[in-house]
C-alpha cells in the first residue's frame, strides 16, 4: 500500500453555514451534453441547488452554470434518470414531503442552466432516501422509489403513484438499493440484517400496515388482526450483518461475473460487505478504520457498461482508499473529510475524484503526484551528453550526503525556519493567589492573560513556567499548539494552549505561561516535563519542536523537620569535603514555612557565632506532598558521606540524583579558576551492596498484579460469552410462534450480569493496582540505575544504554508488560556486550511471550550486575569514545545554537528579572549540627569525646545543654555517648556513625540501665552507655559499660581486647574537650 496526498486540482465553497449529506452529490451529464461532459450537481439542506462544470485547475466563475433554491426545502439526495421515458436524463430531487423531477437545458452556448420541472409527488410521510431502476423490467424509462422514515415505500412510475407498501418489522430506516439483474430492492434493518425484497412480490402484497409489528416483543399475533385475503411481503433472502450499514452498492466489483450476475457491496461500520445477487456472501473484509463513504467507478480502460468496476472509500482519518477486488490498491490523504465521493470524467482531468463533506466544500482530487498535461517528446537525434549525466549525479550525490541521506552522512541540515524555544522554570512554587504581587492579577502584571494556564482554577501549590518562543528564519505559523505533559503527580492546567501570534524577533519573543499544579498520594517516576509545539509554515509544512522541562525539587516535595524512623538507608561517598547542607539546599530551607524551622531549632535562635542557623545544615528531611513518603538526607562530617535513608524505598531516588546534582553545581562553581585538586573531579560513588531484594520484591509485587488483572480479564471473557449466549436463546424464544418455557432462563441472566458487574468492579481495582505497582516500581528503577551508575562508575553513554534495557517508563500490554521486555533486554546484553564467549553470543533469543513468573528475569538482572562488578563494560572503549565526543559535539552544537544565547553577541530572549532575596529565614535548631572546635556547647558539664577503636566503646558525656552529644561530628558518634537528659541535652548520643550528631537513644534521668545507643553497624556487641545513676563516666578496666559512677562529666574511653585506656576528655566546664575520632 502507498499513502499518498490527495491533490486538490479545483476546489470551490458551496454556500456558508449550510449542510450537506451522503445523498447530496450527484455527476452526470444531466444537461444531455453531445459531448457527454459530466456536470457536478449538489444539493443542500438549506434547499439550495448549485451545478458545476470544471474546465481547468482553479475555480473560476464561470465554472458555476446553475445557484437556484428550491421551493420543497432541504434536499435528501438526488439522482439522474430516465423519468419522463421521452429519452435523455432527467434529474430527480427528494425533499422531506416532495419529490420533483427537473430537466435541465443549456443555455448560452452552455455558459448558464436553466431548471425546468417537469412533475412532482407530494409525499404523506417524510421521506429518508431513494433509489431509482427499471423496476419490473420495464424498458426505456426509470421508476422510482421512497422510503420514509415509518417504513413506507413509495413507488413511482413518472407522473403516477403505482402503489404503497410498508416494510414489515420497522424500526429505523437504513440504506436502500435496487439490483436490476434480479429485478430486487435490498436495504438494511434496524436487527442488522440485510433484507431482499423482490418486486413482484413487493407489488402483489398487501397496501396495509401489518398489524403485527405493534405488537410487543414475545406476545403472540391476533388471530384476527389480518385478513386471510390479503398477501404480506416475504423477504427473498436474509443475511445477518451484525452491524449497521453505512451505504449500498450495486455493481460488478468482482472478477468474472457473468452478464446476468452483478455484485451487492455493503459497506458496514466495521466490516466491508460483497454478496451475490442471490445473497451469498462472496467476500467480507474486516475494517481497521471507521469509514464514511464510499463508491464505484468503472476501471480505467473498460469503460463500457457491464465492464469491472473499482470502490472508492473515504474513512474518518481523511483517507481516500481504493480497492480492487479484494486488494487495497492506493491510498491517499485527503484535506477534508468527504461525506460523499464520486468519479468523474471532466474536461481536463479524467478519472478525478469528485469529494463533498458536510460543510459544503466542494473539491475535485488526483491522488498521488502531480500529472504531466504537456508531455514533451523525446527526440533521438539529440545526441547524450553522458559527462554532463556524471556530473550531475556527482553533485546531486554530494547534495545527498551533506543532508546525511548517504552512507557516509553524518551531518544532518537543520531547516531554514526553526522555532525555537527556552524555558525560565523557578526553583520556588508560585506565591498565594491573590497576594500581593502574586499570579492571581488577571494578566499576571505581565500582560500574559490571554496565554496564560491560571484561568478559573482553585488555589493550590503550583509551580509556573515561562516559555519564551521565537521563529528564526521563517514568516510565520499557522496554529500553534504547545501539548504539555507532566510527570505524575504534577497535571497541567491547560494540557494544550493554542498561541495566535508567534514573534519572528529573537530578541522580543512571544511569552507563554505553563502552569502545573502539584498533586498528592503519588510518587514521581520521573522529574521532567515534555513541551511539544506542533505548526504549520505558510506553505502548509506541518512542523514539530519539543522541550523537555526539568521540574526543580519543591514541585514534588517540601522541607519538614527532621524524621528519625527509616527502613531503607543508602550511603554515598565522595571524593571532596561535605559542604553544609544548607548551602546546597539553600533554596529549599528558604521556602520552608517558619514552624518548621522553629520546630527544627528546637527553640534556639541562632549559633555561638551568629550566623543563620540553617547555613550549615548536616541533616535534612524532605516530604512529599500529600505525605506520599519522608526522605532524611544525613550528611558525616569526616569522610564526605551522605546518608540517604526513607521508609518508602521508591521515594528516595529524587532526593539522591537532585543531591549528587547540587554537590556537582556546588564544587564546580567553587573550584573553578583554581588548580585542579589531587582527588580529581567531583565523584559520587556507592560502595554497598545493591538493595536487589527489595527491588525485586516490588518487581513482584508488579507482576502479581499484572497476573491478576489477566485473571480478571479472562473471567470477564467467559461470563460475556456465557451472557451473550444466554441473550441468544432468549432471543430465540422470544421469536418462536409457539413460545417455549424459560427454563430459568432469565434467573441465569440476572444471575451473570450481576457477576459481570462485580467482575468490572474488581477488573477496576486490580487495573488501578497495577498502575500504583508500576509507579512503585518506576521509582526503585529510577533508585537502582543510579546505585548501579555510581557504582561501577558507569559514563554517560553506558548509563544511556542501562537506561534503555532497564527502562524506568513503565508500559504493561494486554500480555507482555516490563517485565518481558526487561527480561529480553538483559538477554539481549548477555549475548553481545556481556557475553564471554563466543557460545554465548550464539544464543537464540525466544520470541516474546507471556512470562509465568520472575525467575529469568532475576537471575538476569543478577548475572548484568555481577559481570558489571567484574570489570565488563556495556560499550567498547571505541564505541564509549565515540558516544562521548558524539555527545560532547551535540553539547557544543547546543551551546552555540541561537537558542543558548549567541548570534552577534546579543541574546536570544530576555533574561529574566532577578527574584528579590528575602531574608534568611531563623532556623536556630540547626545550629545543633554545626561544627564546633570544642565538645560542649553552652553551659554545664560537657564530657568528653571518647576515641573508637572496633569492639570498644565509649564513654558518656556529662551534663549540659548536650551532653554527650558534641564530639568530632557532633560528640559521642559512634554509639555509647549517654545523653544525660537529666542534665538538660536536647540529643542524646546518636544511633549510628551518621546519625549520632543529631538522634541518640538519649540518657535517662536517674537510675537508668543503658543510657545512648548502639552503632550496629560498626561495633561488634558493644553495650549501651552509663549505667546507674549519673551522666556518665570513664571507661574502666575489664568494665565495658561506660561507667558506674556518680559525676558530671568524665573522660570517655574506649576499650579493646588488648588494652584499656583512659579516656581523654575534661571534667565540669564549659566547654568539654574532644577526642579525636581514630578509625572510621
Amino acid at each position: 500500500m502507498s499513502l499518498f496526498k490527495a491533490r486538490d486540482w479545483w476546489h470551490v465553497q458551496c454556500g456558508h453555514g449550510e449542510e450537506f449529506d451522503m445523498g447530496c452529490l450527484l455527476v452526470a451529464n444531466i444537461d444531455n451534453d453531445p459531448s457527454g461532459q459530466a456536470k457536478i450537481v449538489t444539493g443542500s439542506f438549506a434547499g439550495f441547488l448549485r451545478v458545476y462544470l470544471p474546465r481547468d485547475r482553479g475555480y473560476k466563475a464561470e465554472d458555476l452554470l446553475l445557484e437556484t433554491e428550491l421551493e420543497g426545502g432541504p434536499v435528501l439526495g438526488l439522482a439522474a434518470g430516465r423519468f419522463t421515458g421521452s429519452g435523455g436524463l432527467q434529474m430527480a430531487v427528494l425533499h422531506p414531503r416532495k419529490l420533483t423531477v427537473y430537466n435541465l437545458q443549456a443555455q448560452g452556448g452552455g455558459s448558464y442552466m436553466q431548471l425546468v420541472r417537469l412533475y412532482e409527488h407530494y409525499l404523506e410521510h417524510t421521506a429518508a432516501n431513494m433509489c431509482y431502476g427499471p423496476f419490473g423490467g420495464v424498458q426505456g424509462c426509470d421508476y422510482l422509489c421512497v422510503q420514509s422514515y415509518d417504513g413506507q415505500l413509495y413507488f413511482l412510475e413518472a407522473e403516477a403513484l403505482a402503489f404503497t407498501r410498508y416494510l414489515p418489522n420497522f424500526l429505523v430506516p437504513g440504506p436502500l438499493a435496487y439490483v436490476d439483474v434480479s429485478d430486487t430492492f435490498v436495504t438494511c434493518t434496524a436487527a442488522m440484517e440485510l433484507e431482499a425484497y423482490k418486486y413482484k412480490v413487493v407489488a402483489a402484497a398487501s397496501g396495509e400496515k401489518s398489524s403485527q409489528a405493534a405488537n410487543t416483543l414475545g406476545s403472540p399475533p391476533h388471530p384476527t388482526s389480518n385478513n386471510p385475503g390479503t398477501k404480506k411481503m416475504q423477504a427473498d433472502w436474509k443475511v445477518v450483518l451484525g452491524e449497521s450499514a453505512i451505504d449500498i452498492r450495486v455493481g460488478r466489483f468482482s472478477q468474472g461475473l457473468a452478464s446476468h450476475q452483478a455484485d451487492i457491496i455493503v459497506l458496514g461500520e466495521h466490516t466491508l460487505f460483497v454478496l451475490s445477487s442471490a445473497g451469498q456472501i462472496t467476500f467480507q473484509k474486516r475494517l481497521e478504520y471507521h469509514p464514511a463513504c464510499c463508491c464505484l467507478y468503472p476501471v480505467p480502460g473498460a469503460k463500457t457498461p457491464g465492464g469491472p468496476e473499482n470502490l472508492l472509500v473515504a474513512t474518518h482519518t481523511k483517507a481516500l482508499l481504493v480497492y480492487r477486488t479484494t486488494v487495497l490498491s492506493w491510498a491517499a490523504k485527503a484535506d477534508a473529510q468527504p461525506c460523499a465521493l464520486a468519479v468523474a470524467e471532466l474536461p481536463s482531468m479524467r478519472g478525478a475524484v469528485v469529494a463533498l463533506d458536510d460543510e459544503g466544500r466542494l473539491a475535485v482530487l488526483y491522488m498521488g503526484t502531480d500529472p504531466l498535461l504537456n508531455p514533451v517528446g523525446f527526440t533521438e537525434t539529440k545526441d547524450l551528453d553522458y559527462e554532463a549525466m556524471a556530473r550531475e549525479h556527482r553533485a546531486l550525490a554530494r547534495v545527498i550526503r551533506d543532508h546525511g541521506g548517504g552512507a557516509g552522512g553524518t551531518r544532518l541540515v537543520d531547516p531554514a525556519d526553526k522555532l525555537m524555544m527556552r524555558a525560565q522554570i523557578p526553583q520556588r512554587l508560585d506565591a498565594p493567589r491573590g497576594g500581593p504581587g502574586g499570579l492571581g492579577a488577571p494578566d499576571g502584571g505581565d500582560g500574559l492573560g490571554d496565554l496564560s494556564s491560571l484561568g478559573g482554577v482553585a488555589d493550590g501549590k503550583r509551580l509556573t513556567v515561562r516559555l519564551y518562543i521565537a521563529l528564526m528564519g521563517g514568516s510565520g505559523a499557522d496554529n500553534l499548539t504547545l501539548s504539555v505533559t507532566a510527570p505524575e503527580p504534577l497535571t497541567p492546567l491547560a494540557p494544550e494552549i493554542y498561541v495566535p501570534v508567534v514573534s519572528t524577533n529573537p530578541s522580543d519573543p512571544t511569552v507563554v505561561l505553563v502552569t502545573l499544579a502539584t498533586g498528592t498520594g503519588s510518587l514521581p517516576v520521573s522529574a521532567t516535563a515534555l513541551v511539544v509545539a506542533t505548526y504549520n509554515t505558510p506553505a502548509g509544512e506541518p512542523r514539530s519542536q519539543r522541550l523537555d522541562l526539568a521540574l526543580p525539587l519543591c514541585a514534588f516535595c517540601t522541607v519538614v523537620p527532621p524524621v528519625k524512623s527509616a527502613e531503607f538507608k543508602v550511603t554515598l561517598s565522595t571524593n571532596r569535603p561535605p559542604p553544609p547542607l544548607g548551602s546546597v539546599f539553600e533554596d529549599a530551607l528558604a521556602a520552608a514555612a517558619p514552624g518548621v524551622a522553629q520546630a527544627l531549632s528546637g527553640g534556639g535562635g541562632m549559633t555561638s557565632g551568629g550566623g543563620a542557623a540553617g547555613s550549615s545544615a548536616s541533616v535534612l528531611s524532605f516530604q512529599f506532598y500529600g505525605g506520599a513518603g519522608e526522605v532524611t538526607i544525613l550528611v558525616s562530617k569526616a569522610g564526605g558521606r551522605y546518608r540517604i535513608q526513607s521508609n518508602v524505598l521508591e521515594s528516595m531516588w529524587l532526593v539522591a540524583k537532585e543531591l549528587a546534582q547540587r554537590l556537582s553545581r556546588y564544587y564546580a562553581e567553587s573550584e573553578a579558576g583554581l588548580p585542579s585538586p589531587p582527588e580529581g573531579p567531583f565523584a559520587v560513588s556507592y560502595e554497598d551492596n545493591l538493595p536487589l531484594d527489595d527491588f525485586f520484591e516490588v518487581v513482584e509485587q508488579h507482576f502479581a498484579a499484572r497476573l491478576r488483572v489477566a485473571e480478571l480479564r479472562q473471567a470477564l471473557e467467559d461470563r460475556a460469552v456465557q451472557f451473550r449466549n444466554i441473550e441468544k436463546r432468549l432471543l430465540m424464544r422470544f421469536k418462536d410462534k409457539s413460545p417455549a418455557p424459560l427454563n430459568e432462563l432469565d434467573a441465569m441472566m440476572n444471575e451473570t450480569y450481576t457477576s459481570l458487574m462485580e467482575l468490572a468492579g474488581s477488573m477496576e481495582e486490580a487495573q488501578a493496582a497495577v498502575s500504583t505497582a508500576a509507579r512503585r516500581l518506576g521509582g526503585c528503577v529510577q533508585l537502582l540505575l543510579l546505585l548501579v551508575r555510581w557504582r561501577f562508575g558507569l559514563s554517560d553513554p553506558e548509563f544511556m544504554v542501562l537506561k534503555g534495557c532497564i527502562p524506568a517508563e513503565i508500559h504493561d500490554g494486554s500480555d507482555v508488560g516490563w517485565e518481558e521486555t526487561t527480561e529480553a533486554a538483559m538477554t539481549h546484553l548477555l549475548r553481545t556486550s556481556l557475553a564471554k564467549n563466543a557460545k554465548e553470543q550464539a544464543v537464540q533469543v525466544a520470541p516474546l511471550a507471556p512470562a509465568k513468573d520472575t525467575q529469568r528475569l532475576r537471575k538476569h538482572v543478577s548475572l548484568v550486575l555481577e559481570r558489571m562488578g567484574r570489570g565488563m563494560r556495556l560499550l567498547s572503549a571505541n564505541d564509549a569514545a565515540a558516544a562521548v565526543a558524539e555527545l560532547a559535539e551535540a553539547q557544543a552544537a547546543a551551546s552555540a545554537a541561537p537558542s543558548a544565547g549567541g548570534g552577534g553577541g546579543r541574546p536570544l530572549y530576555r533574561e529574566p528579572p532577578p527574584l528579590a532575596e528575602e531574608p534568611p529565614l531563623p532556623a536556630p535548631g540547626l545550629a545543633v549540627v554545626m561544627e564546633e572546635d570544642d565538645g560542649g556547647i553552652n553551659n554545664g558539664g560537657g564530657g568528653g569525646g571518647g576515641s573508637f577503636a572496633r569492639g570498644g566503646s565509649f564513654g558518656g558525656g556529662g551534663g549540659g545543654s548536650f551532653g554527650g552529644g558534641m564530639g568530632e561530628a557532633a560528640g559521642g558518634m559512634m554509639m555509647g555517648a549517654a545523653a544525660g537528659m537529666a542534665a538538660g541535652a536536647v540529643y542524646g548520643g546518636g544511633e549510628d556513625e551518621i546519625a549520632a550528631a543529631v538522634y541518640g537513644s538519649g540518657g535517662g534521668e536517674g537510675p537508668t540501665q543503658y543510657a545512648g545507643g548502639l552503632d550496629s553497624a560498626y561495633l561488634d556487641q558493644v553495650p549501651y552507655g552509663g549505667e546507674y545513676d549519673g551522666n556518665g563516666g570513664a571507661g574502666t578496666n575489664e568494665v565495658i559499660y561506660g561507667g558506674n559512677g556518680v559525676g558530671d562529666g568524665g573522660g570517655g574511653g574506649f576499650y579493646t581486647p588488648a588494652e584499656e585506656v583512659d579516656g581523654m576528655g575534661a571534667g565540669n566546664g564549659n566547654y568539654g574537650g574532644n577526642a579525636d575520632v581514630l578509625t572510621l
